[in-house]
């Protein structure tokens, strides 16, 4: 029995002295019954209490602890009463505590500290809380702020160097032009030669400051892309048939390698032509003679794209530092084409953000060869990548989108009464679909018989408007259909952002 109850029978007794003995024990047992479940409920209560829960007499030294308390000062160790305290106990407003652990962390407690009486001596009574996670919290915004606040300054730069240098830029080119053409009247030769020489700098400022707002923008992450299938061998076709006048004046050969079906990519179209673009571009620059080599081929996981050059080559202590910022190779003075440096740079960060990987091959005098790879994503990779990208978009933003998916329920029957016509249906549906999308940033995904349409913008109260349209358009192409009419069963479903957050996250882990 602890001490004070002991006590407190003991002065009981000595006042009801002259009770009958039977009486007074049965009055000091039930007190002691009740006093010993009181102690255990309060110690019941502290024992669970999530809090740290000292009491430290005047001296500093520990008398008790609750398992809160272990746990936050350190292992279960039953010694940890009689121990110093350690800490610095001041009264009055909570006050902060760095806490070592065995791990070599360190937590931060909220510490307050009363003045108490303990088994009848004068004690402090200490709670301390653990707010580690708090304060983790509150760097981690304040660290968010911070780059928040950086990143508005890079974008004000970005602006600045937009709006204040690129406009006086293009209007100082068209006058340069203008009097070129000699729309104001007669120039002559040395004249024309002076503006035409400024006209060529004006040019090369301009692309300068392009390059440096894309090198800006990557590197802020702001490059949004909109990504799609695409076919590569197509797009390559197009970036050769733009150099072939520059190619022929150079007297080198251009050539394609592909193979006759498509080369299928998944990726921002526009990215993938400055990729490809700014590549044969630079094999130009640096093959004075010989050819220029574009090829793709498809494997099981990967698409590999090359450009290949009979060129002047890069050594080897320059190789890597190919992709530096403001570094070219093979750079001679006087007369001729002259970049900023930041052609591969850019490139090399826009593979990345596309999850691919870019590297070089070169050999002095003998060429360089440009090999890009970029990996085959499965239809749910495409799908969980894409709205994973608009969750994280609109989290930033504070932003909402909604994603409507219509599902062909008897797949399974429509292909067992004819696979092409399945097919053939499914695409022309999946047309009808992206015909009936208003904006430009909405998207459909087709897969296994369900159409995916996500809408960025637009509130879960609005998405049911885009469904009955949407489904409108369909029963119209199905009436039409002799091979769906009165066959096909579709159901439909919302998923919104932020309402259904969860189940989205739930469903992409799928």
């Amino acid at each position: 029995m602890p001490n004070f109850i002991s006590r407190k029978i003991a002065r009981l007794k000595e006042k009801q002295g002259e009770k009958p003995e039977a009486e007074l024990e049965a009055r000091l047992d039930l007190l002691s019954k009740k006093l010993a479940a009181a102690e255990g409920g309060f110690f019941n209560i502290i024992g669970k209490n999530t809090d740290s829960i000292l009491i430290v007499d005047k001296n500093g030294v520990v008398n008790f602890a609750n398992p809160a308390a272990k746990e936050l000062f350190g292992p279960l160790e039953r010694d940890f009463p009689g121990r110093p305290f350690g800490f610095p106990l001041a009264h009055g407003k909570a006050s902060e505590i760095e806490i070592p652990t065995p791990q070599g962390q360190i937590k931060t407690g909220e510490m307050q500290v009363v003045d108490i009486e303990w088994q009848n001596t004068p004690a402090y009574l200490v709670t301390v809380r653990d707010i580690t996670e708090r304060k983790q919290a509150e760097q981690l915004k304040m660290e968010i702020e911070r780059h928040i606040r950086l990143e508005k300054l890079k974008d004000d730069l970005i602006n600045t160097v937009s709006h204040e240098l690129r406009t006086p830029l293009s209007i100082t080119k068209e006058a340069i032009s203008l009097i070129l053409e000699k729309v104001p009247g007669e120039i002559n030769d040395q004249q024309t030669e002076i503006l035409g020489i400024a006209r060529n700098n004006i040019e090369r400022l301009a692309r300068i400051i392009n390059e440096l707002l894309d090198v800006s923008k990557i590197e802020a992450g702001k490059v949004e892309l909109k990504k799609e299938e695409l076919d590569l061998g197509n797009l390559l076709k197009m970036t050769a048939l733009s150099f072939e006048a520059k190619a022929k004046d150079k007297g080198l050969e251009l050539r394609m390698n592909l193979p006759e079906q498509a080369v299928l990519a998944y990726g921002d179209e526009d990215k993938f032509n400055q990729i490809f673009t700014n590549l044969v571009d630079n094999a130009l620059k640096f093959t004075p003679q010989g050819f220029i080599e574009i090829s793709a081929k498809e494997k099981e996981k990967a698409v590999i794209c090359l450009i290949r050059d009979s060129g002047i080559g890069i050594s080897p202590d320059d190789l890597p530092k190919i992709f530096d910022k403001f570094t070219q190779f093979g750079r001679k003075n006087g007369p001729g084409d002259k970049g900023t440096g930041l052609g591969l740079s850019i490139v090399k960060g826009l593979v990345d953000l596309h999850q691919g990987e870019i590297r070089v091959e070169s050999e002095v005098g003998q060429g360089t060869t440009v090999i890009l790879t970029f990996p085959k994503l499965t239809f749910e990779e495409r799908l969980n990548e894409y709205l994973s990208s608009m969750i994280q978009e609109a989290a930033e933003r504070k932003s909402y989108f909604s994603m409507i998916i219509f599902s062909v329920r008897n797949l399974e029957d429509l292909i067992r009464s004819s696979p092409e016509k399945t097919a053939v249906s499914c695409e022309e549906m999946g047309d009808v679909l992206k015909k009936s999308l208003r904006r430009r940033a909405d998207t459909v995904m087709y897969h296994q018989g369900r159409f995916f349409l996500i809408l960025p913008e637009t509130k879960k109260k609005d998405a049911p408007f885009v469904l009955d349209r949407m489904r409108e358009n369909l029963n119209h192409y199905i009436s039409a259909c002799d091979f769906l009419r009165d066959r096909i069963q579709l159901e439909t479903k919302i998923l919104a952002y932020p309402e259904e957050a969860v189940e989205l996250g739930k469903w992409l882990s799928q």
